[in-house]
């Protein structure tokens, strides 16, 4: 059902747009002026070129994945990070830390890791998990302080997703101000009709079609780009709490629990929409 949210939520966003432009009297035709969406499309892609790095650009085009491809974090997701954490401690308490070598040095390959498909798939999930425990087989020092550089990690992951929002929102703001600039063009264009003998019918769709620059803006900017910003701000506050939760489990690991206490440790920072039973 969340796959088929976003496009017809799309759907609903043009139905109210077109009709109830329709129902008001209007014609289809007096708001479709390609040129205008040239020009608003056009130095926003610019704009966004030009704010952005070229990993942004790239990160953007796989969050338009991201945002249709469903809802990346869900109640099995949990489910299985908490599975592949719990195997992966039993698993080294039972036959000993280095047999864990194999299955977090190549993840793809591991019998346990194959068990959780969800995980495996989550690049972010996967690399967070694997690296903190190839650090905890390195037996670092006590001195080491395990649970700021948990901290540290999820922080950075974390600023580093909302590039991306933050790059599109700035785009969400400036979007009424490129409609502006269409419109002022329009604008202009309509002086150089006055004068002489002038048709006031060609005036009047001269100004309407400038008026649809600043409509055009505005309605890409409040019905498309923020929206889309949002959602991915949701879903990159999501997997932060995700990552808490492996980061709660593996700090309690390294203090030496058992892998119940562990698990209930864990399972308290899961949020309430993804709570999941005790077993």
């Amino acid at each position: 059902m969340s796959v088929l949210a976003k496009p017809f939520g799309i759907v609903i966003v043009f139905l109210s747009f077109l009709g109830g432009f329709m129902l008001m009297g209007g014609n289809l035709a007096a708001i479709w002026h390609p040129a205008e969406l040239v020009v608003i499309l056009g130095i926003a892609l610019g704009a966004f070129m030009l704010s952005a790095p070229m990993h942004v650009w790239l990160a953007t085009v796989a969050s338009i994945g991201r945002v249709f491809g469903g809802e990346p974090v869900n109640k099995q997701l949990y489910a299985e990070a908490l599975g592949v954490l719990d195997e992966l401690v039993r698993t080294g308490r039972a036959s000993g830390v280095l047999t864990l070598e194999k299955h977090i040095f190549t993840p793809e390959s591991s019998p346990i890791f194959s068990k959780y498909p969800r995980v495996l798939k989550h690049r972010v999930l996967k690399k967070f998990i694997v690296d903190n425990f190839s650090y905890l087989l390195l037996n670092p020092p006590q001195s080491q302080d395990f649970e700021s550089h948990l901290i540290e990690q999820v922080d950075g992951i974390y600023n580093s997703r909302m590039e991306v929002p933050k790059a599109t929102g700035k785009i969400a703001d400036w979007l009424p101000g490129f409609g502006i600039i269409a419109a002022i063009m329009g604008v202009i264009m309509t002086m150089t009709l006055l004068g002489g003998e002038m048709d006031v019918g060609l005036i009047g769709q001269s100004v309407g079609a400038a008026l649809v620059g600043t409509l055009m803006g505005i309605f890409l900017a409040f019905a498309f780009v923020a929206p889309f910003t949002h959602f991915l701000e949701v879903m990159n506050r999501q997997e932060r709490a995700l990552l808490e939760m492996i980061a709660a489990y593996l700090d309690a690991y390294s203090n030496g629990v058992s892998p119940s206490l562990a698990i209930e440790i864990a399972r308290q920072r899961i949020p309430p929409e993804y709570e999941l039973p005790r077993v």
